[in-house]
């Protein structure tokens, strides 16, 4: 027996005493003794039936039952207390008769309305276990649609709350795995052509029908250094994604790396007929990673000569002011599809299918740059103008 219970009963019992003292004054210890009996009878009952009725309310099935019978349970008990407090203020026949039909009607109103209080709290708790058994099952679109100010509240709102969690978890792992399914189709495709090239070039060479031994060593050094540049730039691409940088902030003079990445692509630039033009209008400092910086610039400004045609430009513009740098990289090419902007920046993209890793690498320039500038506070975008225009922005350095 719960000792808790015990403690409360007679301290009820005893209140209630000292109570019926001080307001009936009983005549002699005889009546004291018969009103105390009175007062202890429904507390010894109690005591006995609330450990069977708790374990029988724990094995229902439903708990708008449970909670109607101990409801009616407390209500026979202060009925049979009444009743023996009726009998014993020596009440007519009748009256106490009378007072029978009374605590009978009493009992069956106390039985309606009970069973249609505690008929919302049972469908709201079926309704919580039919909501777990659908998210077990997968359905993580369903809710409990409950609203109450009480704990069933509040376990449906977390419910729901685990539910949306669970929703947003769910579609973050389906991203995830198509990224990484991605990125494993675009690294097998990548890596296929510069290998393939190399096997051939090797077996010729095994077999001796290699009718320029010297050619085909050039091959196959010029295709490791396609397969090293992927491979570096996987390697960058998953260190942005970690949000790891690459080395110190400290203050970076944004035109002085544009004019580094020009004097570096100048040759690539010279053997495919491009002209490279610079145009700054003073240092513009920024606070950056320096080799962030530089790795920013250079991704748009080699695919611009990469798609510029022979005899065309790409103009390379750094503008500063309040505001923070800008650096705008044109060319004369064709441009961005417009079906293709919105994607320009995803890694594994370009915007020609058919380049391979010959001329394009993995489709990550872009998506390196952005992360890159992104690192650094800044945002990196596809301006309005004709041909090829990425658009790099840095905030300015005593906001960086």
């Amino acid at each position: 027996m719960n000792a808790r219970l015990v403690l409360w009963l007679t301290g009820l019992v005893v209140g209630a005493a000292l109570l019926a003292e001080w307001l009936l004054q009983p005549a002699d210890g005889s009546e004291r003794l018969h009103l105390l009996v009175i007062l202890a009878a429904p507390a010894v009952v109690a005591a006995a039936l609330v450990p069977l009725l708790r374990r029988w309310v724990s094995s229902r099935a439903s708990v708008a039952g449970a909670a109607l019978v101990v409801g009616l349970c407390s209500l026979a008990l202060g009925a049979v207390t009444s009743s023996a407090a009726s009998n014993a203020m020596f009440l007519s026949s009748h009256d106490y008769r009378l007072f029978l039909v009374v605590l009978v009607l009493s009992c069956g109103i106390a039985l309606v309305v009970g069973s249609q209080l505690t008929r919302p709290l049972a469908r709201d708790i079926a309704r919580l276990g039919e909501v777990a058994e659908q998210v077990a099952g997968g359905d993580l679109a369903v809710r409990t649609g409950i609203e109450r100010a009480d704990e069933v509240g509040r376990t449906a709102a977390a419910v729901d709350r685990m539910v949306v969690a669970l929703h947003q978890a769910e579609e973050e792992r389906a991203q995830l795995a198509a990224a990484r399914q991605l990125l494993f189709t675009s690294v097998g495709h990548d890596l296929r052509t510069p290998l393939a090239a190399i096997r051939a070039a090797v077996e010729s060479l095994q077999d001796g029908v290699a009718t320029d031994p010297d050619r085909y060593m050039s091959i196959i050094g010029n295709e490791l250094g396609n397969v090293e540049a992927l491979l570096d730039q996987l390697v960058e691409f998953a260190r942005i994604e970690a949000g790891q940088r690459a080395g110190r902030t400290e203050t970076v003079a944004v035109a002085e790396v544009a004019h580094e990445a020009v004097e570096a692509f100048g040759p690539l630039a010279a053997r495919r007929g491009v002209r490279l033009h610079l145009h700054t209008d003073g240092p513009a400092f920024v606070s950056a990673t320096p080799l962030d910086v530089r790795r920013a610039l250079r991704n748009p400004i080699e695919n611009a000569i990469g798609y510029c045609p022979a005899d065309g430009n790409v103009t390379v513009t750094v503008t500063a002011d309040s505001q923070g740098v800008e650096v705008r990289v044109l060319d004369d090419g064709p441009g961005f599809a417009p079906d293709f902007r919105d994607r320009a920046f995803d890694p594994f993209t370009r915007a020609d299918p058919a380049r391979t890793t010959r001329t394009g690498h993995a489709g990550l320039g872009l998506a390196i740059t952005r992360g890159l500038v992104q690192q650094h506070g800044g945002r990196a975008w596809l301006g309005d103008g004709p041909g090829g225009d990425v658009r790099l922005w840095f905030p300015p350095k005593e906001h960086a």
